[in-house]
Parts: C-alpha cells; structure tokens; sequence
C-alpha cells in the first residue's frame, strides 16, 4: 500500500510540475517545440510540427514522463539498499523511455495521417 500511495503522490506533483511550467505557459510550449525530446520526435517518427498540436502533445508527453519518472522512483524506493535501488533504476529507465516513446511517436504519427 505504501508503493501504490507513493507511486500516485510522484506521479501526481511530477504531473502538476510538468503541466504548469511546460503545458500552460506559452515561453515552455516554445522551448518544447525547439527542445531535445521534440527533435527526437521529429527525427525518429518524421512527426511534422505543422500538423501537430503542441498542446495536446506536452499533455501526452507530460503524461508519459510523469508516468516514466513515478514507476522508476516506486522501484528505487522498494529497495533497502539505496544504491542497489539506484542501480536497479537506472536499469529499468532506459526500456521505459525507449517503450514509452516509441507507444508515443507511433501513435502521434498514426493521428498525423488521419
């Protein structure tokens, strides 16, 4: 119980952080547009930013690294030792990007055809 309640309080203040200085303010949508992860998108899915709502994609992306972030600090802290769990964690952030973002850009490129 204390992992679920711990995994949900992450995900919920990484979430509002991410939403209120990227998602609501127009200078963070600006430096997502020109950011690393929105080239990475760009240049793996060939996703076109004309025909991409920036909004509804920092939404996403927000979603997505909460979600990324919340599940490795959960892992680290099921640990009692701190540095096996940092280990363990940094083990298991990579799949979790590269799954995540692939689920991501695959689906954004799918709605960019429509």
């Amino acid at each position: 119980m204390y992992y679920l309640f711990s995994f949900i309080l992450c995900f919920i203040i990484v979430y509002l952080i991410y939403t209120l200085l990227i998602t609501m303010r127009k200078k963070g949508l600006e430096k997502l547009k020109t950011g690393r992860q929105m080239h990475y998108f760009k240049t793996l899915y060939n996703l076109d930013e004309n025909k991409l709502d920036i909004k509804k994609f920092a939404g996403s992306l927000a979603l997505t690294n909460s979600l990324i972030i919340s599940i490795t600090f959960t892992v680290i802290i099921a640990f009692k030792s701190l540095l096996i769990g940092l280990i363990v964690g940094l083990i298991i952030i990579i799949p979790l990007m590269y799954i995540s973002y692939k689920i991501l850009g695959q689906t954004y490129k799918k709605k960019e055809g429509k």
